[in-house]
């Protein structure tokens, strides 16, 4: 008799995990700054994982005799549980988020974990389906990614089967790979009228040929070309001889040049002399089951009228269309208005969320943006537009750290966004990080090469490292582009002073108060400007506002302190000279100046 302690084992190796003693293998998980490393050891990865032994099979060791594997495309809390799996057989997941437990089937597959991948599919279609219905586009095109996956496919096409716009109106449609609208294409018992079919194929078809005018009437040959080059593997899956006379006429007539003659002739035939032969490969008819509601997207119970449901699913697309359009047209709120009768119908559509929380963040209401932002990636974890436009709401609530981890995130995925690029370098501005800054700002400037904003950043951060010149010509460009930038012509006007081109400082500064009147930045440049001219009065006086706006600002505190020394108010200088030491005690130069003005005062 054999006797089995695994249990024992699985003990023994969890503590190897925890302790890793003798390891020889460094696995670097996530994107930074949220790295983890985790130590492990080769010969145990080499026999419990095949993706791990090629990959150990292609690296050499280090000068330490270790190897190291980067994973950034894996989650942290994924790669945990996949890493105790490896090591120990264990899993637990009822109390894992189902996006979580989701992006560990698909990391399973990728890792060729054929155990696992049955457990968490399995776990998955019996626990979290309506999960799975709530996500379903994002669900049916990972369903294709390998052999190990059919059943989490066969629960995906049951559904598109009997509700096919589940699929075909999703806003995913027209980015759906082509293999996928392939086999929905093949489905015998697809519950959906043959012109619409044909109308959704078209429109998959224009959307991959995004040159194609909008009027087929006005298309030449090389047109027609491009659509059926398209739809070369898609068009000879439509069951065309189940296509109305009606629609035949309006839906396939204006595209009868991408089929082939025959066909159109024999399409002909059938309506003309129903009787006469034809030599086309006609499809059988679809089959149709019988009438079933769609399951509910918010629970495991049917929907009872499922006439209404798929009216008010309709009605959400559309809203959320609608919604998407005023975004795109800068109209927010109007977009905020039918993005938001859109979630009354459909609360968890991750689209909707991330569309309308981008459309408050362009209105300043960032409270708002990064609640549907938050929620919109509980429910598509990975997802760039979100990331993008949560990164950019936190950097414009001055949370950079936040803004920089969701944009090194989105970069991760679309390494080549000029818009995150831009923002991401000015949050490094912001926080002092100024090589890192210009680093992004060129990249962004070689991808778009004549954007203001870009130039303005960089000719900021030029500023900020003391390089004059550079940060002249950054902003020259920036306003050529956009001459009436206040922000661009403050930093002019500042850079101009720095180098001793006092008049030109003037005329930035006075024309960025004439745009925005009442910027102390501006003021306390234009009066430190003043003040080098040697015209303390028009100094005093701009250096006065700018620290009614902004009474703490040192820096202005220490120059009208100077300014009242040069006309011999030595007293009011010494006020000044006291108050921006009690807020900044160790600045060298207001030291010196409190220390002169003190010797003209006791004369």
């Amino acid at each position: 008799m054999t006797a089995n302690f695994f249990e024992q084992l699985s003990s023994n190796l969890s503590e190897l995990l925890k302790n890793d003693n003798e390891y020889n293998v460094i696995i670097e998980v996530g994107q930074a700054p949220n790295i983890q490393t985790f130590k492990v050891h080769s010969i145990i990865l080499n026999s419990r994982c095949l993706y791990f032994k090629d990959k150990l099979d292609a690296i050499t060791y280090n000068d330490n005799n270790v190897k190291i594997i980067k994973q950034d495309n894996i989650s942290i809390e994924v790669f945990n549980i996949i890493v105790k799996y490896i090591y120990c057989g264990t899993i637990s997941l009822e109390n894992v988020n189902t996006s979580v437990i989701f992006e560990l089937l698909i990391v399973s597959n990728e890792f060729r974990l054929e155990e696992l991948i049955k457990h968490v599919q399995l776990f998955l279609l019996e626990n979290n389906a309506s999960w799975l219905r709530l996500n379903f586009s994002r669900v049916y095109q990972a369903s294709f990614k390998g052999n190990n996956l059919k059943d989490l496919q066969q629960f995906c096409t049951k559904i598109i089967a009997k509700h096919p716009n589940i699929i075909f109106k999703s806003d995913e449609f027209l980015a759906l790979p082509e293999n996928i609208l392939i086999f929905t294409l093949k489905l015998d018992n697809l519950q959906m009228d043959e012109g619409k079919i044909w109308d959704f194929t078209i429109k998959w078809g224009i959307a991959q040929n995004p040159s194609l005018p909008p009027n087929p009437d006005r298309w030449s040959n090389e047109h027609f070309l491009a659509l059926k080059n398209s739809l070369q593997n898609c068009l000879p899956l439509i069951r065309y001889f189940q296509i109305s006379g009606e629609d035949v006429f309006n839906k396939v007539r204006p595209y009868q040049k991408i089929l082939d003659p025959t066909l159109w002739a024999d399409l002909m035939l059938k309506f003309m002399a129903p009787n006469s032969p034809i030599t086309s490969r006609v499809l059988p008819p679809r089959v149709n089951l019988p009438s079933t509601p769609l399951p509910s997207r918010n629970s495991g119970t049917p929907v009872v009228d499922n006439k209404f449901s798929e009216i008010e699913s309709n009605k959400a697309l559309e809203l959320r269309k609608s919604g998407e359009s005023y975004r795109i047209m800068g109209k927010y709120k109007e977009s905020i208005t039918d993005l938001t009768k859109s979630l009354e119908i459909e609360p968890n559509n991750a689209f909707a969320l991330r569309s309308r929380g981008d459309s408050h963040r362009m209105m300043g209401r960032y409270n708002e943006s990064l609640a549907d932002l938050n929620k919109s990636l509980e429910i598509e974890p990975n997802n760039a537009f979100a990331f993008k436009s949560r990164g950019s709401t936190y950097h414009k609530m001055g949370r950079y750290n936040e803004s920089l981890v969701d944009l090194d995130k989105l970069l991760g995925i679309k390494p080549n966004d000029a818009f995150a690029l831009r923002v991401r370098g000015e949050s490094y501005r912001m926080i002092g990080r100024y090589n890192e800054s210009l680093a992004d700002l060129n990249k962004s400037l070689e991808i778009e090469p004549n954007n203001a904003f870009a130039f303005k950043n960089r000719g900021t951060t030029y500023y900020m490292m003391g390089r004059y010149n550079e940060s002249l010509a950054n902003l020259d460009k920036s306003l050529e582009i956009e001459p009436n930038d206040a922000f661009a012509l403050r930093v002019r006007g500042e850079s101009y002073r720095m180098v001793g081109r006092y008049n030109e400082s003037l005329a930035d500064l006075n024309k960025s108060l004439e745009i925005v009147p009442n910027n102390a930045f501006a003021f306390k440049s234009r009066g430190n400007t003043y003040s080098k001219l040697g015209k303390y009065e028009e100094s005093l006086a701009d250096l006065t506002r700018s620290l009614e706006i902004e009474p703490n600002d040192v820096f202005a505190l220490e120059a009208r302190g100077n300014t009242y020394r040069m006309m011999g108010r030595y007293e009011e200088s010494l006020a000044d000279l006291n108050k921006s030491l009690e807020i900044n005690p160790n600045n060298s130069w207001a030291l010196k100046q409190r220390e002169i003005t003190n010797g003209l005062l006791k004369k």
